[in-house]
């Protein structure tokens, strides 16, 4: 039976229009034997009355210490649209060692506004 992992990626990030903020690099050797992935995130207003869109993508690498890229044909493991309460999206990610997230985010809607981000890798 395998266990099922949650690892914190971000907490209460503050993003605004054209940012992005990438999680420390994540050891999957251990945690997916089932390579089962879900992304939950919530996305709320911050200083803005109004919060953007922020796109979740993944970057994987070899080496824990190496240079992390986007694998070829990989999906957009989520999206927290306008404030979003509590999101989980499953996702298949490219099967790599060890992953990144990234959050992204694209001011839909409200061009510039601010959004605080907080989501969580969960994998079994």
């Amino acid at each position: 039976m395998a266990r099922i992992t949650t690892i914190p990626l971000f907490k209460d990030m503050s993003l605004s229009a054209g940012d992005s903020g990438t999680s420390d690099p994540i050891d999957l050797r251990y945690c997916a034997n089932k390579q089962v992935f879900s992304l939950s995130h919530r996305n709320a207003a911050g200083t803005s009355t109004t919060c953007g869109t922020t796109v979740f993508t993944y970057t994987g690498c070899i080496k824990i210490d190496g240079s992390y890229v986007a694998p070829t044909g990989a999906v957009a493991p989520g999206t927290s649209g306008v404030a979003i309460a509590q999101k989980i999206t499953p996702f298949s990610p490219t099967l790599v060692p060890f992953m990144k997230v990234v959050a992204t985010q694209t001011g839909d809607g409200t061009n510039g506004a601010n959004s605080v981000i907080t989501a969580e890798l969960i994998v079994q």
